[in-house]
């Protein structure tokens, strides 16, 4: 009977995980969310995690605060579920103004702008670099960062034209 079975909560997040080294197209994105739509899904333990092409890593209920805890159980994808894709790899640019005028000193705080610059670019990459925690679960979560940094200058420098992506480890981001 219908009343007997526990009714199942709504899901209001998830977070899947895609196969490494492996491009997952938006349609194939867009099919898991289509055949899983008012289906069951529930996270997969840590220890179960495989090669699968794509990985539930974590599924939040409706209004989920991060001080509260997530009993893993099966929730139900339903059409207003927000569904987070997380990769391996992330590839960045990042452009930045070194044209004379940011050798000017800023009146509010004293400092000359171009020193800002290179302040606001250690942070960005510090925050790139973090692990975080996939809400809702105990995965602590560190992709591969590739950064390309531009440098836009009126000064003729070559070595400004160079780009490339190079994978950022861990290591001291002090200017």
């Amino acid at each position: 009977k219908a009343s007997e079975s526990p009714e199942v909560e709504e899901a209001g997040q998830v977070f899947l995980l895609m196969k490494k080294d492996y491009r997952i197209s938006r349609n194939v994105r867009l099919a898991w969310f289509l055949s899983h739509l008012h289906q069951t899904v529930q996270a997969t333990p840590q220890e179960m995690l495989s090669e699968q092409e794509l990985e539930v890593l974590s599924v939040l209920p409706p209004g989920w605060q991060p001080d509260e805890p997530v009993v893993p159980r099966p929730f139900l994808i339903v059409p207003s579920t927000r569904v987070t894709f997380l990769a391996w790899q992330y590839r960045f640019v990042i452009e930045l103004d070194l044209s004379p005028s940011t050798g000017i000193v800023d009146d509010s705080t004293g400092e000359i702008l171009f020193d800002e610059v290179f302040h606001a670019l250690s942070r960005c990459l510090g925050g790139l670099l973090r692990p975080f925690r996939v809400p809702g679960s105990c995965i602590d979560f560190q992709p591969e960062i590739y950064v390309t940094i531009r440098l836009l200058s009126i000064i003729g420098l070559q070595s400004h034209q160079r780009q490339g992506f190079t994978m950022l480890g861990r290591l001291a981001l002090n200017f």
